[in-house]
């Protein structure tokens, strides 16, 4: 039961951190405009 828990647990947070767009444009190697929320390669 603990096993469950602690995947689906994992699983959401990655989830939830794998949709923001800064940590996304980082990922590929671009930088993040704070000012203009977009991605410069």
């Amino acid at each position: 039961m603990r096993k469950i828990l602690f995947l689906a647990t994992v699983l959401s947070s990655l989830a939830l951190t794998g949709c923001d767009p800064k940590d996304a444009c980082l990922d590929q190697g671009g930088s993040y405009n704070e000012t203009t929320k977009q991605c410069e390669k």
